[in-house]
């Protein structure tokens, strides 16, 4: 069976346990940015993998959650930034770059500078690391946002805080999904890898320093404090992350930037498919009675 991971420090995390540990039969890691891996599960050559939150809309009638886990923020996260040589509110007109690497930054900085500061740049894809030269400001995410670089850049804005800053939500960057039809072909092993999941989260609470070492050694181009990083960072999907998530799809839906998503589909404990519509009623957005019903399904 075939799993992803995102290749950043953020979603290390997480794969610890069997890369460093204990190493799970008959599973092959493939690595690489989230939109690569968000179009591999979308092709079907990935059977369980963290994919962009916006991707999720994409895959949402071939693909479920799993209810435990994701990568957040609540408020700064210090991965995610836009940098850019102009205050934000003077980028109307101007040339924002948005790397190419993940879709769900993507759709927060488009929501921001046009529906929260009523700009209306120039985009275009950009690579992951870019140059600053022939742009105003760029989106940055992920281990390409935590380097030195050469350039100065006299504003950078992380998107974390500004989401919370203008909306009151947390950002869920990514979720863990699994491909329905790799369920009933593959159901040891997606529990294997889900218990590997929590076995490396636990080592990150019992046994940080050695987790935090590792990291360091396969990332060592990271110029942050790792052990404080992971800190900002929220891996469980708790009913406010839930919450959150409905509320950005369906902002990302109102501004056409997404597919509508109106409901979530979770993977029980039993492996069975259980779906929740997301409560969206006009501009509001309730996604409470979601978790609840995960709760009570004991997912969780």
């Amino acid at each position: 069976m075939n799993i992803g991971c995102i290749d950043y420090l953020n979603c290390y995390p997480f794969y610890y346990h069997m890369l460093e540990e204990a190493p799970l039969a008959e599973v092959n890691v493939i690595p690489g940015y989230p939109e690569t891996l968000n179009s591999l599960m979308k092709n079907g050559r990935l059977s369980l993998s963290p994919v962009s939150s916006a991707a999720y809309a994409d895959l949402q009638t071939d693909a479920v959650l799993l209810p435990d886990f994701c990568l957040s923020s609540i408020g700064y996260v210090g991965s995610v930034i836009l940098a850019s040589h102009v205050p934000i509110e003077e980028l109307h007109g101007r040339r924002v770059g948005i790397s190419k690497a993940s879709r769900t930054s993507a759709v927060l900085v488009k929501i921001l500078l046009e529906r929260h500061y009523g700009l209306c740049p120039r985009y275009s894809r950009i690579s992951p690391r870019p140059s600053m030269q022939d742009l105003d400001a760029a989106l940055i995410i992920g281990n390409d946002a935590m380097v030195n670089s050469s350039e100065p850049i006299p504003y950078i804005y992380d998107i974390g805080d500004l989401w919370m800053r203008k909306t009151g939500h947390p950002v869920v960057f990514a979720v863990f999904v699994v491909r329905t039809t790799a369920i009933g072909q593959n159901a040891e092993k997606i529990r294997a890898v889900i218990q590997s999941f929590r076995y490396s989260l636990d080592s990150l609470e019992t046994h940080s320093e050695v987790l935090i070492r590792h990291a360091r050694e396969k990332y060592p181009d990271i110029d942050y404090d790792i052990k404080s990083y992971y800190r900002l960072l929220q891996f469980d999907f708790s009913e406010r992350l839930k919450d959150a998530l409905c509320y950005y799809f369906h902002a990302a839906a109102k501004q056409d930037l997404l597919v509508p998503v109106p409901s979530l589909r979770f993977l029980n404990a039993d492996l069975d498919v259980v779906e929740y519509s997301t409560g969206i009623t006009g501009d509001d957005h309730v996604c409470r009675n979601v978790s609840k019903l995960v709760e009570g399904k004991n997912i969780r």
